[in-house]
């Protein structure tokens, strides 16, 4: 049996809503690029985790805080609530925070639950919305 396999290279994020008559949001201009040619895509190239985020503990499949902003700026609303079932290492609560969110998220093991509450006690609310507001209006 060999010892190498596929290295994991993406994320697959599920956009649900309560029935087929609920409204979503979709922020487009937000996440998309000024440049007509670089339309959004499904595909999203973001870096691992970079050492910084991994500051205030270890978890084994912790995601980039750039990949959730991204996300949740496309799919939320200033003050929207989001819910994370399997909240891990925070990054979910902690980019709901930065992005002026409200935040539920649920986590089995302790050491995790206690990983996420520093990193949240650590986040500013409202720290990234001044940036991405000045980065959408500059059409960066």
């Amino acid at each position: 049996m060999s010892r190498f396999a596929w290295a994991h290279a993406h994320e697959t994020l599920i956009w649900a809503s309560r029935s087929r008559s609920s409204r979503h949001t979709f922020n487009y201009e937000l996440i998309n690029s000024p440049d007509p040619t670089g339309q959004v895509s499904s595909v999203w190239r973001i870096p691992t985790v970079p050492r910084r985020e991994k500051l205030y503990g270890y978890h084994p499949t912790q995601k980039p805080l750039r990949l959730v902003r991204r996300a949740l700026l496309a799919s939320t609303r200033e003050g929207d609530l989001v819910f994370d079932p399997f909240s891990g290492s925070g990054t979910t609560a902690v980019a709901a925070r930065e992005l002026n969110r409200s935040f539920v998220g649920a986590e089995l093991e302790e050491e995790f639950v206690k990983l996420s509450a520093r990193r949240v006690a650590a986040t500013k609310r409202g720290s990234m919305l001044r940036e991405i507001s000045e980065q959408f209006w500059a059409g960066g």
